[in-house]
């Protein structure tokens, strides 16, 4: 069972945070959810207080598996799914008939995300140098961070070892193979300095009914430079699905 947070009652909303993160991230959307949604914010296996097995191998479809399971422990398996950066892969990778709709936060493109080989160095280095972990997370969210954001950069050290090359060599593997059905929101700030413009245009355009929200002066990280925002976007989201379920019926 995957460690989680949750808040609120009524429509599942599963929050999947991105490399280098935790369930944390989420901690002020979790605060005053929005009315008829129950929020749900897992770690995936390695991260937070999620164990993985020692010879765990990173991967995209490791960790869809290990969404998947949550979903049926939970009885939330008509969640609609929230994904960040690694996690917009992941639930891309996850998604499956009974899931209500996606959103998906500054995330890896379909196509996967390469790092240059030179920067592999680099995020091991991470594993140790504590300080460089903070600009480089503090890039991640360039307009905003919370009191506790040494928090999350101790919970970004703490993560399981063979996370700090490997998600990056499984973004870099993955390929997303089916484009699910159902409505799907590309959330992007334009200040992210890690994915363009064009990788999140081309998200959009790989699922039948994708479209994009462009978010002027935000970061890749509107979950926490904009909580606020956020839930408002998934307060609106939420009506458009449900209200869909509703006339279908």
């Amino acid at each position: 069972m995957l460690s989680y947070l949750e808040s609120g009652k009524g429509v599942p909303v599963v929050l999947v945070h991105g490399n280098f993160a935790c369930k944390e991230w989420w901690r002020e959307v979790l605060q005053n959810p929005p009315e008829g949604t129950w929020l749900l914010a897992p770690d995936l296996p390695g991260f937070g207080e999620s164990q993985a097995p020692r010879d765990f191998t990173p991967s995209i479809p490791a960790y869809a598996q290990a969404l998947r399971a949550f979903l049926r422990e939970k009885d939330a398996e008509e969640a609609i799914l929230v994904g960040h950066s690694l996690g917009g892969a992941v639930v891309m990778e996850a998604a499956g008939e009974k899931t209500r709709g996606l959103v998906l936060i500054n995330p890896a493109p379909p196509s996967g995300l390469q790092t240059p080989e030179a920067y592999y160095p680099i995020l091991e280095g991470y594993r140790h140098n504590r300080e460089a972990l903070a600009q480089a997370l503090a890039a991640m969210a360039p307009t905003r961070r919370p009191p506790w954001f040494p928090e999350l950069v101790e919970k970004a050290q703490g993560m399981h070892p063979a996370h700090f090359q490997g998600n990056a060599r499984a973004l870099a593997a993955w390929r997303l193979e089916r484009a699910y059905p159902g409505p799907v929101l590309v959330v992007y700030g334009t200040l992210d300095p890690l994915v363009t413009r064009v990788m999140a245009e081309e998200t959009a355009a790989f699922f039948p009914r994708g479209r994009l929200l462009v978010l002027e002066g935000v970061g890749h990280s509107v979950n926490l430079e904009s909580p606020e925002l956020l839930k408002d976007i998934l307060k609106d989201f939420v009506k458009e699905v449900y209200g869909e379920v509703q006339g279908r019926g």
